[in-house]
């Protein structure tokens, strides 16, 4: 039987890596999904420190270890999602329009360019295979659902999702994102909060050039770039927190 391990660069199944090189569990690939934001221009979806720090530093460590990085790739991107032309609708005005920005807890970008070109790699191993997933002991409800041919390290030797942090740190496993969020996650996503939002815009304001020359286009369906909010309502409070003035600027 095959042992794949799939990984998307977060603490919990980079700790499930360090597991199974610690206590030899074979694995016969580590499957990285990667989503684009843009193919045609190599931009990728993933946040940019985050992304720099898997192809440049993980990898290279977890080859080391003796065990193969398939990096997967959707042949869609965000902008495709974005610019899809909706082809039936029960609003008949809707039809002919682009889908426009991802709905919050609906999210498009999740399914079509991260679960589904990991799908499409399984769908193409002959033999029988084991996934295993990076959830902890203490999430029950998603260990729950986990499929027959499924299995969690973490949990089978009684991790918490706080312990991965410590599991990850000695071997350099652990996201740069850490350092700033709990929480990794593309840039584009309506998840992130506005603060995140802010400090993205201002470290990397050519990519949020991107998503503000998007929100000029009047044939999008969905307005809200942020569980409703529009573009330019969180773009407002984002120059707010970016340009806020502090009193210690006036004691320099």
């Amino acid at each position: 039987m095959k042992r794949y391990l799939s990984w998307s660069g977060g603490k919990d199944s980079s700790a499930s890596i360090v597991l199974c090189y610690e206590k030899g569990i074979p694995l016969d690939g580590v499957i990285f999904s990667e989503v684009m934001f843009d193919h045609s221009r190599n931009i990728s979806g993933e946040n940019p420190e985050h992304i720099k720090w898997v192809y440049e530093t993980a990898i290279p460590i977890i080859q080391k270890m003796g065990y193969q990085v398939e990096v997967v790739r959707a042949k869609d991107d965000y902008l495709s999602i974005f610019n899809h032309r909706i082809t039936r609708s029960k609003v008949s005005e809707r039809v002919g329009k682009k889908c426009g920005w991802l709905i919050g807890g609906m999210c498009a970008a999740n399914r079509a360019l991260k679960i589904r070109p990991i799908k499409d790699f399984y769908k193409n191993v002959v033999d029988e295979y084991e996934q295993i997933i990076g959830i902890a002991v203490d999430e029950p409800e998603r260990l729950i659902r986990l499929k027959s041919n499924s299995r969690s390290v973490l949990a089978e030797f009684g991790f918490v999702e706080n312990d991965t942090y410590g599991i990850c740190r000695p071997y350099g496993l652990l996201s740069p994102d850490y350092g700033k969020f709990s929480r990794g996650g593309c840039w584009f996503c309506p998840n992130n909060s506005v603060e995140r939002f802010a400090n993205f815009a201002k470290e990397y304001p050519e990519l949020w050039a991107e998503l503000e020359k998007l929100s000029h286009d009047e044939e999008i369906v969905s307005q809200g770039f942020k569980y409703g909010r529009t573009f330019q309502s969180v773009n407002r409070e984002i120059n707010l927190i970016n340009n806020q003035i502090s009193i210690f600027d006036f004691l320099k």
